[in-house]
């Protein structure tokens, strides 16, 4: 960094915006009482009109993160703290490597590093194969493996509407559910087997094992996950009876078995013996969750219960024993949620303010917002009536070679 970008950027973080009394004043008895004994000393420098233009769009972006009555005091340590290093109005680049895959009004996308985006189809959802190599999606009774250009290679018809399509970590299997029964097809559609009939809504989760390791899968169903062997069916285990799942995550590795409910993150062993139960802070409900590469970090979208007016994003460390950590909160409901595939940034959408939030946990930078993210995945119109685009994973930016075998796995995003 240059000298001339250091000053810059401290006249940036030192410059008040235009009309920022109001909100100070909200902000000050909070600050006060979450810092008493320590006065705070404002720094007064001349506001330069590069420096008022920057700070007007962050301006922007810290007002659609903090409604009225909002723990101030949280949001100010974890995000004011480090500021946005930027709020952009077009989706130019992503902030780390890999490419993005968006669901978007019925379609998903290809968001490349640069910014360069790609249409594949009319599917309700969609996922990525290891590596990247090819994305697999759901369309009515049909199950579709396409490849990133959008070329279709075969289709699988199916008895029940298919929803939650999702690849092995071997690239040979791939598991979906036809209507509420579970199926495992072959990578290139030779064989297709029931596996459950009557599983719930939750999307299934293989566990992170190489080819040619038998593969595992884990699913809900009678009030418990199970744990099953996909070729031959044989159970290996079950989690005890318990509330519903809304997700499921193998973590550590596969040495855990992770359960996202709607009041609590439960923790098991690989057989599914309960080994811990993390509650949610008081009053919050998981609508979303997201486990970050290397499987020790979980991102929890989390609101209020019976309250869509405001939600939190909650980050959950698996390997110590500590409740969630808030890293903010912001009007209105999430859209989407999933790490980069070097576990460096979260995504999420922001249906309410048109936006993304590219969050940095373990960075200075805090969050990036990109605006008007409706019109982008439109063929560049104004935003549209149809369901905001939702983050859906994260994979490599190329992959390490053309089998499927040996494969990277990729991040999933959080389930619709």
């Amino acid at each position: 960094m240059t000298g001339f970008e250091r000053r810059l950027r401290e006249e940036l973080r030192a410059a008040r915006p235009p009309r920022a009394a109001e909100a100070e004043r909200r902000a000050w008895h909070m600050v006060r009482a979450a810092h008493a004994g320590s006065a705070p000393v404002r720094r007064r420098h001349p506001v330069r009109r590069l420096a008022a233009a920057a700070l007007a769009a962050v301006a922007i972006a810290a007002v659609a993160l903090t409604p009225a009555g909002a723990k101030m005091g949280d949001w100010i340590d974890d995000v004011v703290s480090s500021p946005p290093e930027a709020t952009r109005s077009s989706l130019s680049a992503l902030p780390t490597e890999g490419r993005l895959l968006v669901m978007a009004d019925g379609a998903p996308w290809i968001v490349n590093d640069d910014g360069a985006r790609r249409r594949l189809g009319d599917f309700a959802d969609a996922a990525w194969s290891p590596g990247g190599l090819h994305v697999v999606g759901a369309r009515g009774r049909e199950l579709v493996a396409l490849d990133p250009s959008s070329t279709e290679r075969w289709t699988r018809p199916a008895p029940g509407r298919v929803s939650a399509p999702r690849w092995s970590p071997d690239g040979f299997r791939i598991a979906y559910r036809s209507g509420a029964d579970l199926y495992v097809v072959a990578g290139d559609n030779s064989d297709n087997r029931l596996l459950w009939r009557g599983t719930e809504a939750a999307p299934p989760a293989w566990k992170p094992l190489p080819a040619p390791a038998e593969q595992v899968v884990a699913f809900a169903a009678g009030g418990r996950v199970r744990i099953v062997e996909a070729d031959t069916a044989r159970r290996i285990g079950a989690t005890p009876a318990g509330p519903a799942p809304r997700e499921i995550w193998w973590a550590e590795g596969g040495r855990r078995l992770v359960t996202v409910t709607e009041r609590s993150v439960r923790v098991h062993g690989p057989r599914g013996r309960l080994l811990r139960a993390v509650a949610l802070p008081r009053g919050l409900s998981a609508v979303g969750s997201a486990l970050a590469p290397g499987g020790l970090r979980l991102a929890i979208a989390a609101r209020p219960a019976g309250d869509r007016s405001s939600s939190r994003l909650l980050l959950l460390r698996l390997d110590r024993q500590a409740p969630p950590r808030l890293l903010f909160s912001t009007p209105g409901a999430f859209a989407g949620l999933t790490w980069s595939i070097d576990g460096k940034v979260l995504v999420l959408g922001l249906p309410q303010a048109d936006q993304w939030l590219f969050v940095h946990p373990r960075s200075s930078v805090g969050f990036e917002s990109v605006r008007r993210i409706r019109g982008q995945f439109g063929g560049g119109a104004e935003p549209r009536t149809g369901a905001f685009p939702r983050p859906a994973g994260w994979c490599y930016a190329e992959p390490a070679n053309r089998t499927a075998s040996g494969q990277p796995p990729c991040s999933v995003g959080s389930a619709p």
